[in-house]
This record gives structure tokens, C-alpha cells and sequence, in this order.
């Protein structure tokens, strides 16, 4: 399934960005490091740099020309110049497409990533969509739980990641139910 570069909502921008929005992402990584850090693997130094950042678009761009995968950042329609959030989606190809997503903080509790996460999903819940979608969380992040039980998903195992547990969420895409 092949996804657009760039959608909108009406409220939210949600744009692949190529390596000239690496400012801009380095800006909300930092913005919003210590937050982040709290449900995300350890990162060194060189993580928040302009070069890595460029790198990972980079790498981002070659995922989405493929079709196998995507990084939508997340704009407020009134300010396209800050991001506010992103979602993955890993796999978009395959049979089980991986989902990650964050939220500046400033910007949580007003309904953003639960828009941007139904929008995209929306979007590969067809014939010719993966036929799982899958979330890892940490047991302590309550509001992504919340989240991923609100869009549908199921907790399916107990697992972990570098000693941290991690709980399994899977929805089935339901254009494929009855196939």
C-alpha cells in the first residue's frame, strides 16, 4: 500500500519531511527530550545533532520510496512551521505494519495523536493493507495505553526490550475480516 507524502485533517498537517525539516526536528527533540527519553530506548549525544537528524530523514525517505514505511511529522494547520508530534508506521507493506507515535507535551490531551494515528490508519485499513497493526508500550505510559485501547487495539502479550517490560497491543485491519 502506497501512502501520500503529505495529508491533511483540517486541524493537523501530516507531512514525510525531506532533510530540509531537520531543523525543525531537532528543535521538538529537544524541546521535548526529557519527556520523550521517559518511554523511549536511551539515546547518546550525537542523537540530538543536526547531521543525525538529517541521516535519519534521509533514511526515512528511502523506507517511504519503497513503500515499506513512513514518518509523518505533526503540524498545528496554523503554525506549518513547528512540528508538535510524529507517527510511524513501520512495514507498511508487510503483513504486520508497526506503529510508534509522540506528542509534544504542550500539545497532549487535545485529541492530536488519537486524529493523526486514526487518520493514517485509516488510510491502510484496506484489501490492501497490512493485516495487523502492532504497538509496543511501556506497562507505566497510561495515556499512549489509553490511546491505542481507544483506536481499537488489544493487549496481546508481555515482553521486553533492553530489561524494560513492554506490552504488546495488536489491532487486525478490519478491511480484512472477513477474508
Amino acid at each position: 500500500m502506497r501512502l501520500n507524502n503529505m495529508y491533511s485533517t483540517g486541524r493537523l498537517i501530516l507531512a514525510c519531511l525531506d532533510i530540509s525539516g531537520a531543523p525543525m526536528i531537532l528543535d521538538y527533540l529537544l524541546r521535548n527530550k526529557d519527556d520523550f527519553e521517559k518511554f523511549e530506548p536511551e539515546r547518546d549525544d550525537s542523537f540530538y545533532t543536526l547531521t543525525h537528524q538529517e541521516r535519519m530523514l534521509e533514511a526515512e525517505s528511502i523506507l517511504f520510496e519503497r513503500g515499506e514505511g513512513a514518518r509523518y511529522y505533526i503540524f498545528d494547520a496554523s503554525d506549518p512551521d513547528t512540528v508538535i508530534g510524529n507517527v510511524s508506521l513501520t512495514h507498511t507493506n508487510g503483513p504486520v505494519c508497526i506503529l510508534g507515535y509522540r506528542v509534544d507535551p504542550a500539545f497532549r490531551r487535545q485529541g492530536i495523536a488519537y486524529e493523526a494515528v486514526s487518520y493514517l490508519l485509516g488510510l491502510l485499513n484496506t484489501d490492501e493493507g497490512p493485516g495487523m497493526f502492532e504497538a509496543d508500550i511501556y506497562p507505566d505510559n497510561i495515556p499512549s495505553r489509553g490511546l491505542v485501547e481507544k483506536l481499537g487495539f488489544k493487549l496481546a502479550i508481555d515482553t521486553s526490550f533492553r530489561g524494560r517490560e513492554l506490552l504488546k497491543y495488536i489491532l487486525f485491519n478490519p478491511a480484512l475480516k472477513d477474508n
